[in-house]
């Protein structure tokens, strides 16, 4: 057995001149890969370090599109429910449609001293009746009827064309108010429809930022786990490639001796 050891010792290190000579000798050979794993661990860290920063910069430029699309649409959009119940209110529950609807009539139009002026008529005719000795006749009577129909028919047209007069100035205001309202539901309209793109646009912007950033998420996930693959790849390479080195490195010196 202390043939077989001696054997060993010697093919491993014939020359009594170490591990160090052993090491030179495989990296003179370009048996030794520590160096080179070492390079790829560098480029490796470089990578990450570069994708970092391009996950930075990228995710810079998402928070700033949506900070401009707010600045842009946000005001809009926050408006937009609270002009929606404008229109709502403004546009009613449709009690209105039936159009104008005159309730005056004649009778709040006489004139409140009508009976009155009718009176003095009455009195002044019963005195020149009976003056001429004629109160009780049938042209008394018929002329007190006819005087009686006249003052109604006037009072009546007096208080009729009152009531027209009324009537028009009303109508003429609830024309006028008709067609601001209609004005005004016009521009809340179209209020509301800039309000409602805005809200829209707004909308879109979140949606676009939310798929980005969970795009870069995604990739930055992806390139952390390629390259921490490969960095326990080539730890386990650096761990296997010792004993291949020193293998080679016998397998050298017994083709030598």
């Amino acid at each position: 057995m202390s043939w077989a050891n001696d054997t060993v010792e010697f093919m491993s290190d014939p020359f009594g001149l170490g591990n160090s000579f052993l090491g030179g000798l495989s990296k003179s050979l370009g048996l030794d890969n520590n160096s080179v794993i070492d390079r790829a661990q560098g480029t490796l860290d470089d990578v990450l370090d570069y994708s970092k920063d391009v996950s930075r910069t990228n995710k810079g430029l998402y928070e700033t599109y949506l900070d401009k699309m707010r600045g842009t649409f946000g005001t809009g959009a926050e408006n937009y429910d609270a002009t929606v119940q404008r229109l709502a209110d403004a546009i009613g529950d449709g009690s209105d449609l039936t159009g104008f609807n005159y309730k005056g009539n004649v009778n709040d139009f006489y004139d409140k001293f009508a009976n009155q002026r009718a009176q003095q008529a009455m009195n002044a005719i019963s005195s020149n009746a009976a003056s001429g000795g004629s109160r009780f006749s049938s042209s008394y009577n018929d002329a007190v009827a006819a005087k009686q129909q006249a003052l109604q028919s006037e009072e009546w047209s007096k208080a009729f064309d009152k009531m027209m007069r009324d009537r028009s100035q009303q109508l003429a205001e609830w024309n006028a108010g008709q067609s601001q309202k209609q004005n005004y539901l016009n521009n809340l309209g179209t209020l509301t429809g800039l309000y409602g793109n805005d809200r829209n646009q707004l909308t879109d912007a979140l949606g676009n930022y939310y798929s980005n950033m969970a795009n870069q998420n995604n990739s930055d996930l992806q390139v952390y786990s390629d390259i921490t693959a490969n960095k326990a790849n080539l730890d386990s390479q650096r761990k296997s490639g010792i004993g291949s080195a020193l293998g080679a490195i016998g397998s050298v010196i017994g083709a030598i001796f």
